[in-house]
């Protein structure tokens, strides 16, 4: 489960157990602040995203091995670090990771120790609390993790070791368990990872390594498979990122090193890309961040600046990092953890300047329009409660069937579809005022129906129907000027419709559809360079058209079609040549289905034979079972849209 996967508030469960771990509806789950009405910073509560970054232990050069823990705040990020609580002891050469509420600082030297010290988000002033230990006392290892788990691997223990620690955040007082290890033994190396992977790189034993392992947290019992190495062999280094990309940065090879390397989780298998350098060289720092930063930190004596802080900017990384407020002392070998690295889920708490809406918009799945006759009725799926039957919202700006919805955090917008004829009509819903009549907006740029559609926070990509002849054509809408006409963009590699599409922040897949005959192709639309033709992709497990499509930030998933089947078939993002794998299929066959989800499930809603109003519900974390009904749509209808502030991988 990840900390979207909450009950009601008002479920009866043990509170403390659901805070400790992540899982307790707060404040954002249910607040709707007055739209126009400033809101004031109510603080950080348990369950809510701090927007702060925490730097632990290392080594002062005046006063040797410290337990300082130093805490940078992103939103003020040119002050100096506040200290905090620190480290239950001194401690250099630890590894951390967390999730949204907690970081866990594991291992290191003077000993070296197997401890692990657990820091509190909202409660940052005390010393950090010793948990259940690693299974081995080590140093110089390295850590990340999902919102689950944390991974901590290799080290000196004192030879280089392989080993790979799991610790569970919801039983975090026992001793962490062995998982598969990394492909090599090796010391002095990092990681980082997004909700699905982690990826260990560099290090040391007695060559200087440029592997990097991934480890497959669906199958963390195997060893960790090898990937496109660095651009470059080095140790001492750090590493964060968000759900997209990787940055590992700094390092000796020998000399000390300012290079930062970009490992893209969609295309791991390739040579990580040199970007933008540190501001200086730096060695023994530490690194985390949050969905748009990563921050560098710290360094050995002698080598770069011991307490600046370097900041990348992941949306323009080829510049040189700035440098932004110091450490609270010059300070290396020290480590670092946020809840806002590695792909977690950002609900930071509100502040007089934070945009509407802030009330849990992630929370919810808009399915609009479809039928046979034609509707314009939007059920909302609460994720939280989704046995209950979809809510009746504002409807569509006009009755239609066969259109496709996608959007970002703010909006979602439902494009073409017949109303009777084709339309080139995009309905926008606001997920703050959901009851009233979506906003027509800027058309697409030609009329269509039997489209699909997929896209990221800042642009809408709709393609391929029929208009009413069969289409190619990829439409992008620009959500900060929704009022122009759509810009059509590089075409899909053939004319085709009835298809279905996801993606992540980075690529579009739009897979299956019919010509005259059914389609297995999947192509790929890259969004940094959407002027070119999308290119094949590995196909799916079986040519159909009618079917859904929905996922997170390292998967998609192909639900149901025609020929009439309950087939799921999943895309792994990083491994998107190989043919689709077949999972656990839908609950029944299905075709005209829409689908919508967040980072822990897929909703498959509607569709025939029937027609249905029936929802199957995807659990990613156990994707080989069967789909689970779920509460239905308020009409039995095909031909939908569906999206949500949560698919995607949009920020959350």
């Amino acid at each position: 489960m990840t900390l979207t996967n909450k009950q009601g508030i008002f479920a009866l469960f043990d509170v403390r157990q659901r805070q400790n771990t992540g899982y307790w509806s707060v404040r954002n789950d249910v607040w709707i602040s007055n739209l126009g009405s400033p809101v004031t910073n109510l603080g950080t509560g348990s369950g809510e995203t701090p927007n702060t970054g925490y730097f632990g232990g290392g080594s002062n050069p005046s006063i040797g091995v410290i337990s300082t823990i130093s805490r940078l705040d992103y939103s003020n990020d040119t002050a100096t670090t506040s200290v905090k609580g620190p480290l239950s002891a001194v401690r250099r050469y630890t590894s951390a990771t967390g999730n949204g509420s907690f970081g866990y600082f594991g291992a290191g030297e003077p000993g070296p120790v197997s401890t692990v010290d657990r820091i509190d988000y909202s409660n940052d002033t005390g010393t950090a609390s010793p948990k259940g230990p690693l299974t081995s006392t080590r140093r110089e290892g390295a850590a990340t993790g999902n919102s689950s788990y944390g991974y901590f691997g290799g080290g000196w223990t004192p030879a280089a070791t392989s080993k790979i620690d799991r610790v569970d955040y919801s039983n975090d007082t026992a001793t962490a368990s062995p998982k598969g290890p990394l492909s090599v033994s090796r010391a002095s190396l990092t990681a980082t990872g997004n909700q699905s992977y982690g990826y260990f790189g560099g290090g040391s034993a007695a060559p200087v390594y440029s592997i990097i392992d991934r480890v497959d947290y669906s199958n963390d019992t195997a060893t960790a498979s090898p990937k496109g190495p660095l651009s470059l062999a080095r140790y001492v280094l750090a590493a964060t990122g968000n759900a997209s990309y990787g940055y590992f940065a700094g390092g000796r090879v020998p000399a000390a090193r300012s290079i930062v390397d970009r490992v893209d989780y969609s295309n791991d298998t390739a040579t990580a890309s040199p970007k933008g350098n540190l501001s200086a060289t730096r060695t023994k720092l530490g690194a985390t961040g949050n969905a748009d930063f990563g921050y560098f930190g710290g360094s050995s004596p002698g080598e770069g600046p011991q307490s600046s802080i370097d900041r990348i900017d992941y949306s323009n990384d080829t510049a040189t990092a700035l440098v932004k407020g110091n450490l609270s002392q010059n300070t290396d070998g020290h480590a670092a953890a946020s809840a806002g690295a590695n792909g977690l889920p950002d609900t930071y708490p509100p502040t007089a300047n934070t945009p509407e809406p802030w009330y849990g918009a992630t929370s919810y799945g808009y399915f609009g329009g479809g039928g046979n006759p034609r509707v314009s009725t939007v059920d909302r799926i609460d994720y939280s409660n989704d046995t209950a039957t979809a809510s009746t919202r504002g409807s569509l700006s006009s009755a239609k069937t066969n259109l496709k919805a996608t959007g970002n955090g703010s909006y979602g917008y439902f494009g073409g579809g017949e109303n009777p004829t084709a339309t080139s009509t995009v309905d926008r819903i606001d997920y703050a005022n959901d009851t009233p009549t979506a906003v027509t907006k800027g058309p697409l740029s030609t009329t269509r129906f039997y489209l699909s559609a997929t896209g990221n926070s800042s642009y809408g990509y709709f393609g391929g129907g029929v208009a009413p002849g069969k289409l190619s054509t990829v439409d992008r809408i620009d959500y900060s000027n929704d009022t122009a006409t759509a810009s059509p963009k590089g075409p899909l590699s053939g004319v085709r419709y009835l298809l279905a599409a996801t993606g992540n922040s980075s690529f579009g897949y739009f897979g299956g559809g019919v010509d005259t005959s059914a389609f297995s192709t999947v192509d790929r639309v890259d969004y940094s360079n959407d002027t070119a033709t999308a290119s094949p992709k590995g196909p799916l497990s079986l040519a159909r058209y009618n079917l859904g499509a929905t996922g997170n930030a390292s998967y998609g998933y192909f639900g149901g079609g025609t020929p009439a089947v309950s087939t799921v078939d999943r895309i792994d993002y990083s491994n998107d040549t190989a043919t689709a794998a077949v999972k656990g299929p839908l609950s029944s066959v299905r075709y005209r289905v829409a689908a919508t989800g967040n980072s822990s499930f897929g909703y498959f809603g509607g569709g025939g034979p029937g027609p249905v109003s029936t929802v199957n519900r995807i659990d990613y974390s156990n994707d080989t079972a069967t789909a689970s009904p779920k509460g239905p749509l308020t009409v039995s209808v095909g031909g939908r849209g569906a999206t949500s502030a949560a698919a995607n991988a949009l920020p959350q």
